[in-house]
């Protein structure tokens, strides 16, 4: 058995130690041998803070779970929203074109009789012109093609640009597509 000694220490320490040992264990010798081993096992010492106590973990958390609801308020506000606005909108036109209201009546005019040689003639320089806008097109439509430039990121996708100023976008948007109408 082991022999017992004394430890001279303030009345208010002794109080304390006893209330908390009655929680813990049946003796006094046992309750500071777990709390020894406790701080031996987990490399502490009795002036070391354990950091983050439950309260401020909780803090943190809930400042972090504000954020993210804030971010995704704003990524709602700012992406879907507006998104499904535009798709709505795309789907009240697409349903007001199906169902028209008022329905055109349409009277055809007597076709005028041409000879063979002058509708021959007709189609004939009806394709030639068309033709010449095709390739007058496909002209433009190459040189554009020209201008891109191919632009390497190290973060995100390649993709092709454009390179243009001000005016010879306007000049090209003029030239590509006021053609075709």
């Amino acid at each position: 058995m082991d022999d017992f000694n004394t430890i001279r220490l303030k009345k208010k320490t002794i109080d304390k130690f006893k209330k908390y040992s009655k929680k813990i264990s049946p003796s006094y010798s046992e309750t500071l041998d777990f709390m020894i081993a406790f701080f031996e096992d987990n490399n502490l010492s009795p002036y070391d803070t354990l950091g983050m106590n439950r309260t401020s973990l909780q803090n943190v958390l809930n400042k972090r779970l504000d954020a993210v609801v804030s971010i995704l308020r704003n990524v709602e506000e700012t992406q879907l929203k507006p998104t499904k606005k535009m798709l709505e909108s795309l789907f009240e036109r697409v349903e007001e074109e199906e169902q028209p209201k008022f329905i055109e009546k349409k009277e055809f005019e007597d076709p005028i009789l041409t000879t063979e040689n002058e509708e021959l003639t007709y189609y004939r320089e009806a394709y030639l012109k068309k033709q010449s806008e095709l390739n007058n097109f496909k002209y433009k439509t190459k040189e554009a093609f020209n201008r891109f430039e191919f632009v390497k990121h190290t973060f995100s996708s390649d993709q092709y640009i454009l390179k243009l100023n001000v005016d010879e976008y306007k000049a090209l948007k003029i030239n590509l597509f006021d053609d075709l109408n």
